[in-house]
């Protein structure tokens, strides 16, 4: 069985997919917001189905919900549905999870982060959003404020009659919810309409696909450069073009490749192929460091720490296709020594110094996670993304240790701009995100 971490992505492969949870809380609520189109789409006990989002609440509707999405369906214009639940007191119980399933059974499993969750009264505990197909990501983001503050980050505003009737109304019995919001009869054969789609039903019978296959037995090789396109490119002064790894498969164009940053000598650069545990040798005696990943597979590339007990530990990529990031590992005051990497293609891994990341001056942009270097004062900093997941933005010293964490200067989920107090370094900033960002300091 697969678990997901929070901030976790994988491909759909199957259009029938169903979604549990099994949430303890008081007055709980299960919800399904579809995005993109004018309204902000919401399925829940007062409105258990939607022809929008194709999106059906056959079950339950409080804590324990099921629901049924037909992604062959969903209107051209939903590019998102956001799974949430809201309770009228805060806090959520231990083992609170949320399962996704398919044709075949449970595909995996997000068990909700609540021990952190304590005074939240409402949460986003997964999306399925397109890219390059439909994807699902396990978010588990809170709200103290409640559904009004998760409902205005998604750019709408609250219907308060809505929720309270979801909160007021009876569980959904079994097929009730085919009779809220009845859909003409399928017509075989027929096309969608380009911004309705009116032909199917929300929930349908799944269809069997086959499951991406698991990449082969990783063969570590020389340490050399490797070409690679990234997704997406940081924005980064363009090296050299580097030379070819030798690898049997076709690698992506190096003209379109496009290097984080500068990249100085690695201490330590390893290559391979395919899933494998790889020991490495640390490039500092104590404390944090980078890790420097590329994937040149067409399939999921994820990568682990491992603790001392071959634990995961941190979750350094989680992506499809190409991939390049640098993460910050360590932090903490952990030792790491092993990854667990998989991945259906070639990869490469390069250890760096702290002093490798990319310095924070007045201004920096980039795309995707990475962590940079400030050695500046205590400032404010202004900073904005474009993206539609998780913005999240740490700040650590360079020692590491346990009392390492100084502060989080962002944690949200799509577009954002804001500004935070960032601490007198020298320090490290962890930046996650899933599209373009930017950093900017504010003299007095």
């Amino acid at each position: 069985m697969r678990t997901f971490a929070m901030g976790e992505k994988t491909r759909l492969d199957e259009s029938a997919i169903r979604v549990e949870f099994d949430v303890s809380g008081e007055g709980l609520a299960a919800y399904c917001f579809s995005l993109g189109t004018a309204d902000l789409d919401v399925v829940c006990t007062a409105r258990p189905a939607s022809l929008t989002s194709a999106v059906a609440l056959v079950a339950g509707g409080t804590g324990i919900a099921e629901f049924h999405v037909d992604l062959s369906a969903v209107d051209d214009a939903v590019d998102r549905l956001v799974f949430a639940i809201g309770a009228r007191e805060p806090g959520f119980g231990a083992g609170s999870h949320l399962r996704l399933l398919g044709a075949d059974g449970e595909i995996g499993r997000f068990v909700l982060p609540v021990g952190e969750s304590t005074r939240e009264r409402a949460l986003i505990l997964a999306e399925v959003y397109r890219r390059d197909g439909w994807r699902f990501g396990a978010v588990g983001q809170g709200y103290e404020a409640g559904l009004d503050q998760l409902v205005r980050d998604l750019g709408a505003e609250p219907d308060q009659a809505l929720f309270t009737a979801a909160v007021m109304a009876d569980p959904v019995v079994p097929d009730a919810a085919a009779h809220v919001e009845p859909a003409p009869e399928p017509a075989g054969g027929s096309e969608a309409e380009p911004a309705r789609v009116s032909e199917a039903e929300p929930a349908v019978d799944p269809e069997p696909a086959p499951e991406p296959e698991v990449g082969s037995e990783a063969e570590p090789a020389p340490a050399a450069s490797a070409d690679v396109v990234p997704e997406p490119p940081l924005q980064a002064e363009q090296l050299p073009e580097p030379q070819a790894a030798p690898d049997p498969d076709p690698d992506p164009d190096p003209a379109d490749a496009a290097p984080l940053s500068p990249r100085p000598a690695p201490a330590v650069e390893y290559e391979g192929r395919g899933d494998r545990v790889l020991s490495i040798e640390r490039p500092v005696d104590a404390g944090p460091f980078l890790i420097e990943l590329e994937a040149r597979g067409t399939e999921n590339f994820v990568v682990w720490t491992l603790d001392a007990d071959l634990e995961t530990d941190k979750l350094l990529a989680n992506t499809i296709g190409t991939h390049r990031s640098r993460a910050l590992v360590d932090e903490r005051g952990t030792r790491t020594s092993r990854l667990k990497i998989e991945a259906d293609g070639a990869w490469t891994v390069r250890l760096l110094t702290p002093e490798a990341a990319r310095p924070l001056t007045d201004r920096l942009e980039g795309t995707g996670p990475e962590t940079v270097r400030w050695a500046g004062p205590r400032t404010v900093v202004a900073m904005t993304h474009a993206g539609g997941s998780n913005f999240i933005v740490g700040t650590f010293t360079e020692h590491g240790g346990d009392e390492a964490y100084l502060g989080t200067l962002a944690n949200v989920i799509g577009d954002y701009e804001g500004e935070s107090i960032l601490p007198k370094g020298p320090c490290l900033i962890e930046i996650e995100a899933d599209g373009a960002w930017t950093l900017a300091t504010i003299p007095d």
